[in-house]
């Protein structure tokens, strides 16, 4: 039977990002992911399982010794075909007890991955619903980490990724911008051009995101992605300014997804733009910015024609690099 107990909870505190300074407003639960609570978990069974197997075994031990004793005392020969047998006995007990540990651990084991996992993903569900809430505060935001999930998830199934990564991109899509939550509103929602310390500020959301996410085991796989899709493909995206193979394909498939449905919807500074225009300036784009085959998956998504990959080094424009949190 698990425990509340068996699931350690620590809170650290994440920075709200000001221009003026940081101020502690968010406090992050630190749950204790899968590995550690099987570690914590499987220590406890282990010493307490080990302890009874040694004393069944022990036991066993005990009766053979006063079997063998009782019967030299009537005087008993053993010829040495029934001291294999005794062994034999001996050692089947032993094999029992030991298998038993064994195939209880798994059991146990099982169990406790399951409810690990659970407690993972309620924790997920608890981020989504914090972000849905937080977009309907604001109409041009509205909606788009259901978007941009669904749009990482489709490209990732036409790239020919497998079932369980195709998911996670679709968690990632919706939990990449989590770390907004951090920033200012001041900020996410002025209409006017941000300085550079605001620009800063506002590019720290990325690895906001990934610190956020950090403790939860079954999204470490998508973690590079959700810090480095605002990266680009000559290295002038943020924060660390990956280039080319650096960026993971589900980086670049995020790239894309999340600056389409941008520019695809209104902004405090600038209309939507129509597909065909946005997948237009994401092609001129590529490959500098974007990964053209990643481009090419979307068109094909939106019903555009097809193009060639491209092989010039296209800048991204203003107008892309508004279209998102830049």
């Amino acid at each position: 039977m698990l425990r509340i107990s068996d699931f350690k909870v620590r809170v650290r505190s994440v920075s709200y990002i000001s221009p003026d300074g940081p101020d502690t407003v968010i406090l992050r639960p630190r749950c204790a992911g899968v590995l550690s609570i099987l570690r914590f978990r499987l220590q406890k069974l282990l010493f307490g399982d080990a302890r009874n197997a040694v004393a069944s075994i022990g036991v066993s031990v005990l009766v053979l010794a006063m079997v063998v004793l009782v019967a030299a005392g009537h005087g008993w020969r053993y010829s040495p075909w029934m001291m294999v047998g005794l062994g034999g006995l001996l050692a089947g007990v032993i094999t029992v007890q030991v298998h038993g540990v064994v195939s209880h651990l798994r059991r146990q084991s099982r169990d406790i991955r399951r409810a690990a996992v659970g407690n993972e993903l309620h924790y997920v569900r608890v981020l989504q619903r914090i972000l849905r809430f937080t977009e309907t505060r604001d109409k041009h935001t509205r909606g788009s980490s259901v978007r941009v999930g669904r749009l990482a998830r489709d490209m990732a199934r036409q790239m020919g990724m497998d079932d369980e990564q195709v998911e996670l991109m679709d968690l990632a899509g919706q939990l990449r911008d989590i770390g907004m939550l951090a920033v200012s509103e001041s900020l996410t929602g002025r209409q006017a051009a941000l300085g550079a310390n605001d620009f800063r500020a506002l590019q720290r959301h990325a690895e906001m995101s990934y610190e956020m996410l950090y403790p939860l085991e079954s999204l470490r796989s998508i973690l590079p992605a959700i810090r480095c899709h605002h990266e680009r493909m000559n290295g002038t995206g943020y924060p660390h300014g990956l280039r080319g193979e650096q960026l993971s394909l589900e980086a670049r498939i995020l790239a894309v997804a999340d600056s389409y449905d941008g520019m695809t919807h209104d902004r405090p500074h600038r209309p939507a733009l129509s597909p065909s225009d946005a997948v237009a300036e994401l092609r001129r784009c590529a490959p500098a910015g974007y990964d053209p085959a990643c481009v090419e998956v979307l068109a094909a998504m939106v019903a555009l024609p097809q193009r060639p990959v491209p092989t010039g080094e296209g800048q991204p424009s203003d107008e892309m690099l508004s279209a998102v949190h830049v």
